[in-house]
């Protein structure tokens, strides 16, 4: 049902007293109409978003009891079916653009395009990874893949702030198609009592700017 806003309506909530500047609110992906049902299945098992509106067009997720922080939508497009069609048969014969996807996929995950979402504790995190490593064997239709993992602590990771863990779900595409899973390290100082104590990050001011 469409709400229609009178031109004077006072608004209830004022995004001016929380955000700095602007506040990325969603995503959206256009996916093969052929992969709609599975990718609502996958999505179903394994992310417990709330599913906010489907429609023969759309499939849309909220995070937040208030919808406007937080969505994800999934789109049917013939051209996304072509689109991968394509690239499909091009790496077959232009051995450069297999690489490229190679590459891309084999880079640090932090690396290449990606969404990323945070979960509420480290047990979610622990439980959602074991799920979508175990769907990439049990549910091979869902094209699930784990292709990073960093702790606190590991000798890789970016800061100690965080867990991440990057997952490919091979359904919405040939590229663009991962999410990043973090958990917030609840050893670690939140962002603002970092920027309280004057600073920006976990990680040194210079470590991140550069000239």
């Amino acid at each position: 049902m469409a709400v229609h806003t009178p031109p004077d309506a006072r608004s209830g909530h004022d995004l001016s007293t929380v955000l700095l500047h602007d506040m990325w609110n969603h995503v959206n992906y256009a996916v093969a109409p052929e992969n709609m049902a599975a990718l609502e299945a996958c999505i179903a098992t394994l992310m417990p978003w709330q599913l906010w509106a489907k429609t023969e067009t759309m499939l849309g997720y909220r995070f937040h009891t208030n919808y406007e922080w937080g969505m994800a939508f999934f789109q049917p497009s013939v051209h996304a079916a072509t689109f991968a069609r394509v690239i499909d048969e091009v790496r077959r014969e232009r051995p450069e653009l297999d690489e490229a996807i190679t590459g891309l996929e084999t880079l640090t995950p932090d690396v290449n395009d990606h969404s990323g979402f945070i979960v509420k504790s480290v047990e979610e995190w622990e439980a959602r990874l074991a799920a979508f490593a175990a769907a990439s064997t049990t549910h091979p239709e869902w094209q699930v893949t784990v292709t990073g993992v960093l702790r606190p602590g590991d000798p890789d990771a970016m800061t100690d702030r965080l867990a991440q863990a990057w997952i490919r779900i091979g359904l919405l595409g040939p590229i663009r198609n991962t999410f990043e899973m973090q958990y917030l390290n609840p050893g670690s100082l939140s962002a603002e009592e970092i920027e309280a104590a004057g600073g920006i990050s976990a990680t040194p001011r210079d470590a991140l700017i550069s000239d």
